[in-house]
């Protein structure tokens, strides 16, 4: 199967389907007659997309364990561009995600769906234990894995270097932060989300201009990682009141 990527599971398959991304094979498990099976047929008419039915085991090959509820769809894999592809022209509006050292890929992919969902202009993946773009991440992310460019880069601190000479402001997710509601937002800015275990590296640490705060009921300690960065984007987004 080479590098293709391999889209598993009811709603991450429907999503591709659903948006322009090229498919270059679609596999229903030939026994599975529900109605979810329907809707993804129906989906697949709609787009001119061509289904093959297939045993389960087939299926199982190439899902990686990942519970691929009886469809896959195999497309190009998700090509990064350069960091500098990310960077509008002076003057204009642009909200970019860095996201440091993620490990795990269900987090990372349901991260990257929540930028697509907020428009995020560009999504920055750093460290070098970031995971590949495989099908839990694609599954994850429920068919937009594509909808936002990526830029890979391995060390966070000097991609944030590269942003802030280039007019960025750099936040990042921290509880002793600034109140949520109180920052001044930037015209051109980057939210920095850390990893699972320890949030972000010292030295990203020390390249961001503002730690931002959720503000939380009394004896919330924390937040799902990309819940926390759907708050953190949305309110981030709105202009200044």
């Amino acid at each position: 199967m080479g590098d293709d990527l391999w889209t598993v599971g009811f709603h991450a398959v429907l999503g591709v389907l659903e948006s322009s991304q090229p498919v270059d094979a679609f596999w229903i498990q030939k026994d599975r007659h529900d109605r979810r099976m329907q809707r993804i047929k129906t989906a697949a008419r709609n787009r001119g997309v061509r289904y093959d039915l297939v045993p389960r085991a087939r299926l199982d090959g190439v899902a990686d364990g990942v519970a691929h509820n009886g469809c896959a769809v195999r497309s190009a894999p998700i090509a990064f561009v350069e960091l500098d592809h990310l960077v509008r022209t002076d003057g204009e509006e642009s909200r970019l995600l860095l996201v440091d050292d993620l490990k795990d890929p269900h987090n990372l992919g349901a991260v990257l769906r929540t930028a697509a969902a907020l428009s995020v202009d560009g999504v920055v993946i750093a460290g070098p234990s970031a995971p590949p773009l495989g099908g839990a991440v694609a599954k994850a992310a429920a068919g937009l894995l594509g909808r936002v460019p990526l830029a890979r880069v391995r060390v966070a601190a000097d991609a944030l270097v590269y942003l802030r000479d280039r007019g960025y402001w750099a936040f990042a997710a921290d509880v002793d932060g600034t109140p949520l509601g109180e920052v001044r937002k930037s015209q051109r800015w980057i939210l920095c989300i850390g990893s699972e275990e320890r949030g972000l590296r010292a030295k990203t640490r020390s390249q961001v201009d503002e730690p931002v705060a959720i503000p939380m009921a009394e004896g919330v300690e924390s937040l799902n990682l990309s819940v926390s960065a759907g708050i953190l984007l949305w309110e981030l987004s709105k202009p200044n009141r």
